[in-house]
């Protein structure tokens, strides 16, 4: 323990030994007094600090001030450096005064505190620059401002100045600490303890904190043990250790953080952990509470556990009572954040209010405060406060599960903001996820999509996520609602999906196209749970009347919920009845709910549905229309279906009033009523186009009247059109009828634009796929949703497309196929005819797809008595009652109706395909594009059955008509052919009368075939005479006669139509005239043909006449090139008897040669050894002097051979001398040891040589004759020498002697025979090259 200061000051009195002894526990109230007796004394500045100090201990902050002031007043000039102690100490006061004025609302001005700290300090650094305790105190004050770095830097150089300062050392490490650099921080604690262990403040402490930060736990427990051993009455050690075991328990009950509180098998040892060290934790608050009952750390983690007991009361005053000891700033935020939170949760939202602006005063960086800010601003409906909060939040903490949930919540309040709150809850789904896999790893269950989803434990957030999905994506509401489901019944048990759910899953699946059993079985969980707990609330409350003879409204509730919910239940399997063809039974439980509901009017409008499409009932269908606007005059559908029913029964003027009168008198911002009318608009507008455009005179008046109307009736669709969109930006409906305005007003790329950009957002699933969608009337109870229903759509489900997410919509409302119908016409228009044709082209092949798509379901589903299984029992009268097999038939998804206008628009995109191809093949004059155009229309004929009558084909008189025709009163033709001379073809033609019935319809497809054929013609008849041909005036010639018949039956039965003043879609004028334009071709075509005959023909002779000049010059060519060859063999011929002769010759002259040579050769005489070896040597001394070397003598002599062979023509083999080997020669050379004498030797050289000459002289005048011939057997024969040149080469080589004249002559002998065959070769291969 440290000594006790004295209490006693004794001060010196003036010109005096005796000093003056003032008790510190008994100073003046005002330190003004001690002041007085220093200044009379005289008494030294240190005085005043003495007692300065002494008033700060006892809390008397105010009089220290003035104390320390007097005297640094009393200064002396020339002693400066003594009052530096005062100007630090006044410093250090006003430092903590400004830290108290920041957390006290009686404190002085906090920034004026520190501004005059910092004046003092620098005054005393002028003064005395090497005082530490100066840079000591402005490290505190660096603190005070918030500046750790500038703090760091002033303890480092009061360090620099004094090494052992502990005040700057724990300084220092104070700084590290709040900086995170725990490892320093440590090393500075441990070092002030070795130098004081049993200082004041405990070090202990800092240590122990430092320790717990850098995750040693056990050790940091160490260490504040040991600070309370030290000073047992130390408050501080009992705190940390508290907030170490609430730590410990948070942690280890926290699934995602421990791995034994997310094991079921090891849960209960986790709580009895937790269990312990919660109480030990309380026990050090209890302990800390009783050491210090104001220690503000203390309440607030008291207040903290009162809150989680829900004593509120207790917590708030215990908030109370820490905020008002508190003596920092963070722990005075923390108050006021348990005040707040402990009015929150007693509903006390005005005073919470506060407090969380007060905590957040003061630390604007505490989170939960802020976020409990935000959900007070929501619940006084402040939502861009809110949002505004809870995005600061966000900010800090991106994946807070709770600001998402908030954030989500806030925006699906807010108009035109769902999407921004799915995105958020998707958000929130993200991250639940990702922590959910990672636990899932940590615990070795692995990726599994199934143990994942295990970890979603809330029901409301896939509720809410569901609800905002409806509007947009039916299926990925379907998966919210299954996600939540599955999780009631994993938290509360089978029962726990309530019947709600159940019936929008049912509903979704109905509209996603799932199964029929799975929809099915679905609506029957609904039904069944929904009786069930019908039947179990109604019990309850029996019996609690019978008990207590009193009701409980809440059962009465329940009861009217229940009521409610099984009369959507049981119009939604109204619904899936129609879907499955049970028209029967949908029908009677519509009128089951009309019974118990009368006043339900979607019930008795789905009945006006059934009478109006199954029965055919118009009537029917308008008289359940009209009771339901009884019921409700103000009810939209109800008007919507009058007004779609009056469309559908051509009464357009009563369907504009019913549309109208919706926006004037309901809904003026009814979509479907606004596209209806822009429709009706723009078929009038177009109606009054075509008037005009029918008018034979553009310029009359009532051509002009008719424009100015169209103008108008586009003008006024616009205008509706253009109202949709600003409604609704994603109706597809709207933009589509804008951009046919647009294109019909002249305004083609603007209107192509925006069916490309309809065509891409209905593609990209960005808009409806339909238009409208029957089905999508199905009821939501926990969300309602009532779609528009239009009389003019099928009660088809959407049945989805193979490979894709897409629907198939009615074919009247399919957004890909006609806004690409209507950007083809748009290229035409722009001339663009080769892109058009692939758009049409496109366009055919989708409603193909979707033909078949829907022709395959028919065939799956059919007339099929399995659908009796969809009977839900449970909303029936009995439930043994057997469902009627004759009601219970199942009508295909695609109707008969719908089957006519996929067949009829089918025809008309072939139409719009014929059309593109006619004006581009008239714009280029391409024929085989136009036979093309002609070849379709004629298989739309085909497949559609159009035909002309026979008598209409007969052969047209000479008048004009080929046939007379009376229209009766029905619209029939009867066709009477024209007067003949033959009257037994007047017999057979009358009995071929024909009585036909045209719809408008299929007269335009006649006359457009008419069109085309003449077309064909025309264009047959403007072909250059070089590129036509007979048989293409033929082909122009028959389809141009089909084609006048044609014209010439429509003009007559269409002014028979137009006297019953009946719709027809040509002008009978205009066909007239084009049939007297096709009889007018036909004689040019027929003039042209006899041309083209004549040209022909002319063709024909001039093909001829050339093919036989082409065959008489190739005749001459021919002998010519025979003559040639003949001539060249006859001179080969010559040459080689040429040839024959001179080698004859020069054979006589070889033999003759050879003879004498032999005559002249000498005889031996000696036939010994001896004599032999000296005749071979001299021999070979012909041929080698005795000055030569053996080399030379290889190469002369291979060189002379060489000579030799070339002017002889003879090839001979001889080893090449440059390829002998060593061994040889020196063998060669020993034996010619005995050199000839000079004279001998010389006389041989010279006779050699001679001889060699007249060879060759012999020679030379042969061989310039056949030269050129056995060029190519000197080849031959010289690649032969060189072979055996190589291989003799290897071999030595000796030159024989000439023995005997015997020998001589043979040798003669067999070198004339070898020149005979040399020159037998010759000739051969001369002829084997001729």
């Amino acid at each position: 323990m440290a000594a006790l200061e004295p209490r006693v000051i004794e001060v010196p009195i003036d010109n005096s030994n005796d000093v003056l002894e003032i008790d510190c526990s008994q100073l003046p109230e005002h330190a003004a007094e001690i002041c007085d007796i220093l200044e009379n004394e005289g008494s030294a500045l240190r005085f005043y600090h003495l007692f300065a100090l002494e008033y700060y201990k006892q809390g008397h902050a105010e009089e220290a001030v003035v104390a320390l002031k007097r005297g640094i007043a009393n200064a002396k000039a020339n002693d400066q450096s003594a009052k530096v102690p005062l100007l630090n100490l006044l410093a250090s006061i006003y430092v903590q005064k400004a830290k108290s004025a920041t957390t006290s609302a009686n404190g002085g001005d906090r920034d004026m505190l520190l501004q005059m700290a910092t004046t003092l300090l620098t005054e005393a650094e002028r003064i005395n620059r090497s005082e530490p305790n100066i840079f000591l105190v402005k490290g505190v004050l660096a603190l005070a401002k918030r500046q750790p770095e500038a703090a760091l830097t002033q303890f480092n150089t009061a360090l620099k100045l004094d090494p052992s300062s502990l005040a700057s050392l724990l300084g220092k490490a104070r700084v590290l600490y709040g900086m995170r650099q725990f490892q320093h921080a440590l090393a500075i604690y441990q070092q002030v303890l070795t130098i004081r262990p049993m200082g004041k403040p405990d070090v202990r402490i800092g240590i122990g904190l430092c320790l717990y930060k850098l995750g040693h736990t056990e050790d940091a427990r160490l260490a504040l043990a040991r600070a309370i051993e030290v000073d047992s009455t130390a408050a501080a050690p009992h705190i940390l250790l508290a907030a170490i075991d609430l730590n410990k328990v948070k942690r280890s009950m926290d699934p995602r953080i421990s791995e034994s509180a997310a094991n079921p098998e090891s849960l209960d040892k986790t709580l009895e952990e937790s269990g312990n060290y919660l109480r030990r934790a309380m026990d050090h608050l209890y302990s800390a509470y009783e050491l210090q009952p104001d220690n503000p750390s203390t309440l607030i983690f008291l207040a903290d556990r009162l809150f989680f007991k829900a004593d509120y009361e207790g917590a708030q005053k215990l908030g109370e009572k820490a905020l008002n000891a508190a003596d920092t700033m963070a722990i005075q935020a923390e108050a006021h954040y348990q005040i707040a939170r402990a009015y929150h949760a007693a509903k006390r939202f005005d005073m919470a209010y506060d407090a969380y602006q007060k905590c957040l005063s003061i630390n604007e960086r505490h989170s939960l405060a802020r976020y409990g800010l935000g959900q007070m601003q929501l619940q006084r409906t402040d939502m861009s406060s809110a949002e505004a909060t809870f995005q600061r939040v966000l900010e800090r903490h991106p994946k807070c599960v709770e600001v998402l949930r908030a954030l989500g919540y806030l925006h699906a309040r807010l108009p035109n903001t769902k999407a921004k709150a799915l995105e958020y809850y998707e958000k929130e789904m993200q991250v639940l996820a990702e922590e959910a896999t990672e636990r899932a790893t940590r615990l070795g269950i692995g990726n599994s999509s199934e143990g994942i989803s295990d970890w979603f434990d809330d029901a409301n957030l896939f509720l809410e996520s569901g609800l905002l999905y409806e509007t947009s994506s039916a299926k990925k509401a379907r998966k919210s609602y299954s996600m939540a489901a599955n999780i009631l019944m994993r938290t509360k048990g089978p029962g726990g999906a309530i019947p709600e759910l159940w019936n929008n899953l049912g509903a979704l699946g109905q509209l996603t196209g799932d199964s029929d059993d799975m929809v099915f079985a679905e609506y029957n969980q609904a039904a069944v749970k929904c009786v069930e707990a019908l039947s179990e609330v109604r019990l309850r409350l029996v019996e609690k009347k019978s008990a207590s003879g009193t009701t409980s409204s809440k059962s009465v509730n329940e009861i009217h919920r229940l009521e409610n919910t099984l009369v959507t239940i049981t119009y939604n399997v109204a619904l899936f009845y129609e879907h499955c063809g049970l028209w029967d039974k949908a029908e009677s439980l519509y009128q089951k709910l009309l019974e118990d509901v009368p006043t339900y009017i979607d019930a008795r409008l789905r009945l006006a549905y059934i009478a109006f499409y199954h029965h055919s009932s118009s009537d029917a269908a308008l008289a359940h229309v009209g009771q339901a606007v009884e019921l409700d005059s103000k009810r939209t559908s109800a008007w919507l279906m009058r007004g779609n029913i009056e469309l559908q029964r051509k009464n357009v003027q009563d369907a504009r009033r019913a549309f109208e009168h919706i926006l004037k008198d309901i809904a003026k911002h009814d979509v479907y009523a606004l596209c209806s009318l822009g429709n009706y608009y723009l078929a009038a507008g177009k109606s009054e186009s075509t008037r005009a455009s029918n008018e034979a005179n553009a310029t009359s008046s009532t051509a002009k009247k008719a424009k100015e109307l169209s103008a108008q009736n586009y003008k006024r669709a616009l205008e509706f059109f253009d109202k949709c969109l600003q409604l609704d930006e994603r109706c597809a409906l709207a933009a589509h009828g804008s951009a046919i305005a647009m294109a019909e007003c002249g305004f083609v790329n603007e209107a192509r634009r925006v069916f490309q950009s309809v065509r891409d957002a209905a593609t990209a699933g960005l808009g409806p796929a339909s238009l409208c969608n029957p089905a999508s009337e199905l009821i939501f109870k926990i969300a309602t949703k009532h779609s528009l229903l239009s009389a003019a759509d099928d009660n088809s489900a959407p049945v989805p497309l193979s490979g894709a997410s897409e629907v198939v919509p009615l074919v009247a409302s399919d957004v890909l196929l006609w806004s690409g119908v209507n950007a083809a016409h748009s290229y035409v228009d722009v001339g663009n005819y080769r892109q058009a044709v692939l758009a049409y082209e496109s366009c055919i092949r989708r409603l193909e797809e979707t033909t078949k798509i829907l022709e395959s379901v028919n065939a799956q589903s059919g007339v099929s008595a399995g659908n009796k299984r969809f009977i839900i029992t449970v909303l029936e009268h009995s439930s043994q009652e057997a469902p009627d097999e004759s009601n219970g038939h199942a009508t295909a998804t695609m109707t008969e109706a719908e089957r006519n206008e996929r067949s009829r628009v089918k025809r008309d995109l072939g139409l719009y395909l014929v059309r593109a191809l006619y004006i581009q093949a008239k714009a280029n004059k391409d024929i085989e594009a136009m036979r093309t155009a002609l070849d379709l229309i004629r298989d739309l004929c085909t497949e559609s059955n159009i035909k002309l009558p026979e008598s209409a084909l007969s052969k047209p008189a000479s008048n004009g008509t080929g046939a007379e025709e009376k229209v009766d009163a029905e619209g029939d033709v009867e066709m009477k052919p024209a007067a003949s001379e033959n009257s037994e073809s007047k017999n057979e033609a009358s009995e071929k009368n024909q009585r036909i019935r045209l719809s408008p319809d299929d007269s335009l497809v006649l006359f457009n075939l008419a069109l085309v054929e003449q077309a064909v013609a025309q264009l047959a008849s403007e072909m250059p005479e070089a590129q036509r041909t007979l048989q293409h005036l033929d082909f122009a010639i028959s389809d141009l006669e089909h084609s006048t018949a044609t014209f010439t039956f429509l003009a007559n039965w269409g002014k028979g139509i137009q006297r019953k003043n009946q719709k027809l879609l040509y002008s009978p004028r205009l066909a007239s005239e084009r049939a007297g334009f096709g009889r007018s071709l036909v004689t040019k075509l027929q003039r042209k043909k006899q041309e083209q005959e004549q040209l022909e023909r002319q063709r024909q002779e001039n093909f001829v006449q050339w093919r036989k000049q082409q065959e008489a010059e190739e005749e001459r060519k021919r002998q010519e090139a025979e003559k040639a060859e003949m001539e060249r063999l006859e001179i080969e011929a010559k040459l080689l008897r040429e040839a024959e002769e001179r080698n004859a010759i020069l054979r006589e002259q070889m033999a003759a040669e050879a003879a004498k040579q032999m005559a002249e050769a000498p005889v031996a005489h000696s036939s010994s050894s001896k004599t032999k070896k000296k005749a071979r040597a001299d021999k070979d001394d012909e041929f080698i002097s005795e000055n030569d070397d053996l080399d030379g003598y290889y190469d002369n002599n291979a060189n002379s051979d060489n000579d030799k062979d070339e002017d002889d023509g003879v090839t001979s083999e001889r080893p090449n001398a440059s390829d002998s080997e060593e061994g040889p020669r020196k063998k060669l050379r020993a034996t010619l040891t005995r050199p000839a004498s000079g004279d001998r030797k010389k006389k041989r050289k010279q006779r050699s040589i001679v001889r060699g000459r007249e060879m060759r002289e012999r020679h030379q005048q042969s061989d310039d004759d056949v030269d050129s011939v056995s060029a190519a057997v000197q080849e031959e024969e010289t690649e032969k020498q060189e072979g055996h040149e190589e291989n003799d080469s290897r071999m030595p080589r000796k030159r024989r002697n000439v023995q005997t004249s015997d020998e001589d002559e043979d040798e003669e002998a067999d070198s004339t025979h070898e020149a005979d065959a040399h020159v037998e070769n010759q000739e051969v291969h001369s002829n084997d090259e001729k």
